[in-house]
């Protein structure tokens, strides 16, 4: 059982309602077409239309596997909100570039917005384009220029500063085992770097394409941090769980973010079972984040005032092992800011504003539903 729409909300099912959902083994990834996926879930011409629409102007990019958890005869399942366009995402509002990443890149692929860390993009496609991703500005629509990733291995290497790089995109894993050791060794290569993560969806939306080879490149270059995006207990399956077994058979330690997605995840019983079942596979929950405020992706705001009634809940529920840091990544650059009631300073009107990480003070505009 999933969330269900009941006036105007969704219904929220106790941990023991949730199913576990059944998988089929076809993992092709596949760049699906409205003709074809029509030809799997049953679409309304309203859905049809919509996803017609939102996918001219936002990339449509769907696994075989993914597509393959979605329950075909509802319209409110889970994984299809976070995968399917709609014509949602053709609402006013947000920003294309919401955290100044142009600006604060240093290369074309490096963005820097701490003093010690920042974000390498290894690749700029993923195996699923979520429908609230936060870089769609490029994700699906920028060809890859290994010129630039040459750049930011020498920016990397001059940079002193930086002990701490990210491995993102698009998802690092869309590389193959050879092209991820080598971009891991020319990093690892920087003797004042002295931690890396790599930031994936691929073991959730499609994970055949971890292989032993790829365990086995991470195993020769551990220690490595994977943080593994995952959204709701659907997505935990036998293939998932394959490739958790397979990370911690290889030293790599892992975490997980979970982003709040209304009528997705936006109930303490969801995120309680999503939660304790990370935990029990040796995953640390680490960030729950307030959506972005990217365009096209208000339809997935939830109030941060049910937030943090959510954070409360689950400290009720669940271990504290199973409770990740609730964040706002403020816009323009300014950081993650926990939100709780020291650091969210005041509210004019539907504008909350938030002490970000340097200091100083951004906004959020709190419209969610």
């Amino acid at each position: 059982m999933h969330g269900r729409k009941t006036e105007g909300h969704i219904f929220c099912p106790s941990s023991k309602a949730l199913s576990k959902g059944g998988v089929k083994k076809s993992n092709l990834p596949l760049t699906i077409d409205v003709e074809t996926i029509s030809r799997y879930l049953n679409l309304n011409q309203d859905e049809i239309e919509g996803i017609v629409d939102a996918s001219n102007i936002f990339p449509f990019k769907l696994s075989a596997f993914y597509l393959n958890l979605i329950d075909r005869d509802d319209p409110y399942c889970p994984i299809r909100r976070q995968a399917i366009p709609s014509i949602e995402e053709l609402s006013e509002g947000g920003d294309m570039d919401p955290f100044n990443e142009s600006q604060m890149s240093h290369t074309p692929f490096f963005i820097k917005r701490y003093p010690k860390r920042g974000v390498l993009l290894t690749s700029l496609t993923c195996a699923v384009h979520c429908r609230f991703c936060n870089r769609r500005r490029v994700v699906g629509k920028t060809p890859f220029n290994v010129t630039f990733l040459e750049e930011s291995f020498r920016h990397i290497e001059k940079d002193r500063e930086i002990e701490e790089v990210i491995l993102s995109g698009g998802d690092p894993f869309m590389l193959s085992p050879e092209e991820l050791g080598y971009v891991i060794d020319r990093l690892k290569g920087a003797d004042h770097i002295k931690n890396l993560r790599i930031s994936s969806r691929i073991p959730v939306v499609s994970p055949d394409r971890i292989t032993p080879d790829t365990v086995t490149t991470l195993k020769k270059r551990s220690p490595l941090w994977i943080v593994i995006h995952i959204n709701h207990p659907k997505e935990i399956t036998p293939e998932f769980d394959d490739v958790v077994r397979r990370f911690r058979e290889g030293g790599l330690m892992m975490v997980s973010q979970t982003v709040l997605l209304r009528g997705v995840n936006d109930c303490p019983h969801i995120l309680a079972r999503l939660f304790e079942q990370l935990v029990y596979r040796g995953i640390k929950p680490y960030y729950l984040f307030q959506i972005d405020e990217v365009q096209g992706v208000s339809h997935f705001k939830v109030k941060i005032k049910r937030g943090i009634e959510i954070m409360r809940s689950l400290r009720q529920m669940i271990s504290g092992l199973a409770i990740p840091h609730y964040v706002i990544d403020l816009k323009g650059g300014l950081g993650k800011a926990p939100v709780d009631y020291r650091y969210i300073k005041g509210r004019k009107g539907g504008i909350i504003h938030a002490e970000g990480v340097t200091g100083k003070l951004g906004t959020y505009i709190d419209d969610g539903i």
